[in-house]
Order: structure tokens, then C-alpha cells, then sequence
């Protein structure tokens, strides 16, 4: 009798940014999602196709008003996928304006693994 193999699926998350935090990379990793990085939206077009993240996670290291351009690029890029914005910049005028243009939630950087894994596994259980 031939056993069936299983694959467990992991969830894929797109992080963009320019120069994404490597801590915070690597601890997507650990907590065990599939991520790939991406310095901007233009690029990642053609690797989002390929991946099909489960969520998009756009990086602002300094959030100014192009940021919310980079939020409507990635909304239009990926469709349905939940994007929250993460940044060390919390109550920003440009992160609250991000929530209003369609993110999905902030997540205040630095994050430990398991507030991200609490955050990654609510939003893609509720985004199907």
C-alpha cells in the first residue's frame, strides 16, 4: 500500500522596502513563513506572479508621501492579498493615511516572532 506524501503549505510573504531590515527578514524566516524581499514595487511585479504571497508586508523606513504610492502599487499589484504597512515610525501622519488607502494593519517595528506570527497567521486565516 503507497502512503500519500503531503507537502505542508507555508505561508508566503513579500516584504518591500528599500534596504528591507535584515533582523526582521531573517525573523520571518525563523518563525517559518517562505518570504522573499523586494526594494520596490516596480520590481516585484514579476516575482509576485511567481510567488503569490499570502501577504504583502511593505517596509517604511521613513514614510513620506510617495510611501502611499508604494501602498497603491502593491494593492493594484496584488489584489485581494492583505499588505500591512511595518515601520519604527508609529502615529505618523503617513501611516495613519496608509490605513485609510487600503492597508490592511501596522505593524510597529522592531516586532518579536511572536506578535508577527500572531499578526501573519490572524491575517491569513481571515483573508482566506
Amino acid at each position: 500500500m503507497k502512503r500519500k506524501k503531503t507537502m505542508e503549505v507555508r505561508t508566503k510573504i513579500m516584504l518591500i522596502g528599500k534596504n528591507p531590515d535584515i533582523n526582521f527578514f531573517t525573523a520571518l524566516q525563523q518563525e517559518g513563513y517562505e518570504a522573499i524581499a523586494s526594494e520596490s514595487p516596480e520590481k516585484a511585479w514579476p516575482l509576485v506572479y511567481a510567488f503569490r504571497p499570502h501577504l504583502i508586508i511593505v517596509h517604511l523606513r521613513h514614510p513620506s508621501g510617495s510611501d502611499i504610492a508604494t501602498l497603491q502599487e502593491c494593492k493594484a499589484m496584488a489584489p485581494g492579498v492583505p499588505i500591512v504597512v511595518a515601520t519604527s515610525v508609529p502615529g505618523h501622519e503617513t501611516v495613519m493615511r496608509a490605513l485609510e488607502e487600503g492597508a490592511t494593519s501596522i505593524l510597529s517595528l522592531p516586532v518579536e516572532g511572536v506578535k508577527i506570527r500572531k499578526i501573519v497567521d490572524d491575517l491569513v486565516a481571515s483573508h482566506g
